[in-house]
């Protein structure tokens, strides 16, 4: 049975009538009968009745027409796949944390004149540290450093409060640039849930505690409806970056926070780029991408962590790791 034959009997069962297909295969009458004749041998059953105004499939026709469709299908997909080079394109799996800026993505991820892909899947942390375990991610954006693989950090975002425009709060910071840990005195303070950004929980509470201000946290899950959440727990301020104020908040008044953590560090959202060790040409190109410095969007607060700092395991090279130096969110 080959690729011919098959072809030949689709062509067959589509038009109902031998000639009609011969004519549409260009080959004679009698050499698709022998076709025809050859395939029913080899299967050991007969396919095709004839009748007066042509053939109809029998049962067992019917059981290899569907499957030589299907086969013939995927042929053809790999012809086509083939000819066009794609099976030449390499494909690069990127985890995402909620919260970045899609412009600081989009500068990095162009594929254009590149031999591959980018596929981005949105998830916390936790989750993809443990894909790219499993190699399922080529390189993880992740909100805190791995001590179990090459990294480097790669963005950094200001953290800031977001208020109602028509809150008694907002009355008394519109003359300013920015808030302290010190206006949160007594606040009700909603902020990403412990599963999505926990730097913030981590960071927040150790720098107002550090700070002596007292403030009631509350912890939910930001998306579609975190305007109406914080109405609902009765928060006075919500704590995000800038990007995801504009997403979750919208209508609401973004003031960036100033400050220093317990450790005495900017009060900001870090992301890092994690990969596996000896990652592909492709990866590795990529990774350049995050860490080298380019244009950095207004929110950004630039990081002072030289490439040559990159954090790596013992024993293991990273190529993007001696290229230049990056931020992160």
């Amino acid at each position: 049975m080959n690729m011919e034959q098959l072809r030949s009997f689709v062509e067959v069962v589509r038009h109902g009538q031998i000639f009609r297909a011969a004519e549409e295969l260009h080959i004679s009458q009698p050499a698709l009968s022998r076709q025809m004749a050859a395939l029913e041998a080899e299967v050991g059953a007969p396919l095709l009745a004839r009748h007066s105004r042509g053939v109809h499939m029998t049962k067992a026709g019917e059981a290899l027409h569907d499957e030589a469709v299907e086969l013939l299908n995927r042929m053809q997909s790999v012809v086509d796949e083939i000819r066009s080079g794609e099976h030449l394109i390499v494909s690069i799996n990127i985890g995402v944390p909620p919260g970045l800026p899609s412009a600081w993505l989009r500068e990095r991820l162009s594929t254009r004149g590149e031999n591959f892909r980018v596929s981005l899947i949105e998830a916390p942390t936790d989750e993809q540290l443990i894909m790219l375990k499993q190699k399922k991610l080529d390189i993880a954006l992740a909100r805190r450093q791995s001590e179990a693989f090459p990294t480097h950090l790669v963005y950094q975002q200001r953290l800031g409060i977001v208020i109602r425009e028509e809150s008694a709060l907002h009355e008394t910071l519109r003359h300013r640039e920015s808030a302290t840990l010190e206006d949160m005195e007594g606040l009700r303070v909603l902020a990403h849930s412990r599963g999505e950004v926990r730097v913030q929980e981590e960071i927040l509470k150790n720098a107002m505690l550090s700070a002596g201000v007292a403030a009631t946290w509350i912890f939910r899950k930001f998306g579609q409806y975190s305007a109406l959440i914080a109405d609902l727990v009765e928060a006075d301020v919500a704590l995000t970056t800038k990007t995801s104020a504009g997403k979750n908040f919208p209508g609401w008044v973004w003031i960036p926070l100033v400050g220093e953590d317990a450790a005495g560090d900017d009060l900001v959202v870090r992301t890092w780029a994690t990969w596996n060790p000896q990652p592909s040409p492709e990866v590795t190109t990529l990774l350049r991408r995050f860490t080298e410095p380019l244009l950095m969007p207004p929110e950004t607060v630039a990081p002072t962590t030289p490439l040559s700092a990159a954090k790596t395991p013992p024993d293991t090279t990273s190529p993007a790791a001696s290229e230049g130096d990056a931020t992160t969110t």
